[in-house]
């Protein structure tokens, strides 16, 4: 993550703009905490600055906001270069002047879409395959290669790996490739009923420690029987024995058994990693469901909106930092960030437990919205917007 860092850091009267950057206002927590609204064509994210002491010496850390960070990673580092010519900053660290100039440039990134994009955008004229967790994108970029007619969609959200398969694209020329950039239990609910060829998940990460956090699991089974067409299918690949068994016993608990059990079957690409496993003749375990069934549409196009907002001195005397856990959803309030001009953030978390939503609440008098983006309208967001409008009586 791109930050700077400075001894000293005295606050300017904003809005001002500086290098195609405009810095909008600052907004401070009760910890120290400081929070830049910023823009940059049209994007809008989040500076973070840390005051922190070490030694008896003081120092403040600067850096992106990681709930609001945009892409390419360029545009958060000139807008840090920026932020400090600005302010004139002293820097005592910097890494945001990459060692040399990478080939992907902005409008390579087109290939990364937000969630707005596939719930209103998407065509499903074509065949659409689903990679989650693509990695180093050796299979995904294979997959793209094979299938030109088709949509490929790779799920990921380690960042270098994003880009590395951008990368890629633009070196192949492949057009057929959308990334996601998010968690995929949510991405599959924005996706058409009895939309989907195929989905791949190889070789997920087999959380022995944290299972709750496993792509496998119900929910996520049930969103796959509901996106898969009829005949289409869910290839799972891993090397864990542990999560073989887990994923095994989870389709029986969905009384699914229309399922290809193999072991240490070679596919026509593999990972290094793969290959590294195989040298040291580790076993690896595939599970291949079949979709018999066709699903119902769904509707997830409902808007979460406030219909009024409420002044800076109403929200402070509301806000609490509190959780409300309900049966198959919650609320976090997180943090309140106050600015000089009667507006606030409120950075909270909310929706279901197994896949909540991180955001910020973007408040001024005349309107209340989450930022950086819209929420989406699945069932526990709703519910969970309901406890939101409730908490602060909008």
């Amino acid at each position: 993550m791109p930050n700077i860092q400075t001894p000293h850091f005295t606050p300017l009267r904003l809005p001002k703009s500086r290098e195609g950057f405009t810095f909008k206002f600052y907004a401070y927590s009760k910890s120290g905490e400081i929070l830049v609204l910023t823009e940059y064509e049209k994007k809008e994210f989040l500076l973070q600055i840390i005051p922190r002491e070490k030694n008896g010496k003081k120092d403040f850390l600067i850096k992106a906001q990681k709930l609001t960070r945009v892409s390419p990673v360029g545009i958060l580092q000139n807008a840090l270069k920026a932020f400090a010519s600005l302010h004139d900053l002293e820097l005592t660290f910097s890494n945001i002047f990459p060692k040399k100039k990478s080939i992907v440039e902005d409008e390579d990134f087109k290939i990364l879409k937000d969630e707005e994009f596939f719930i209103n955008d998407l065509s499903y004229e074509k065949a659409i395959l689903v990679e989650v967790g693509f990695g180093s994108g050796r299979h995904l970029i294979f997959q793209a290669k094979r299938n030109p007619d088709k949509t490929v969609i790779g799920i990921e959200i380690h960042r270098p790996s994003i880009e590395q398969v951008i990368k890629q694209c633009k070196l192949q020329n492949i057009n057929n490739i959308r990334i996601a950039a998010f968690d995929a239990r949510i991405f599959l609910q924005l996706l058409r009923s009895n939309s989907v060829e195929t989905i791949f998940v190889h070789f997920p990460v087999p959380w022995d420690k944290k299972p709750h956090r496993r792509i496998i699991s119900i929910p996520f089974l049930k969103e796959t029987i509901r996106v898969l067409n009829k005949n289409g299918s869910l290839e799972l690949r891993t090397d864990s024995e542990n999560y073989f068994t887990y994923s095994f016993e989870t389709f029986n608990k969905l009384n699914i058994y229309n399922l290809q059990i193999r072991k240490n079957h070679d596919l026509q690409i593999s990972s290094k990693y793969e290959d590294r496993w195989k040298k040291m003749e580790k076993n690896i375990y595939d599970i291949t469901f079949l979709n018999d069934t066709f699903s119902q549409e769904t509707d997830i196009s409902q808007k979460l909106i406030f219909e009024k907002s409420l002044s800076l001195k109403e929200l402070k005397e509301r806000f609490q930092k509190i959780t409300i856990k309900k049966d198959d959803h919650f609320v976090h309030f997180e943090e309140l960030y106050e600015t000089a001009d009667n507006s606030a953030l409120v950075k909270l978390s909310f929706g279901a437990y197994e896949k909540p939503e991180h955001k910020f609440l973007l408040f001024n008098e005349n309107r209340i919205q989450y930022f950086p983006k819209q929420t989406i309208g699945i069932s526990q967001n709703i519910k969970s917007h309901k406890i939101i409008k409730e908490f602060f009586h909008v």
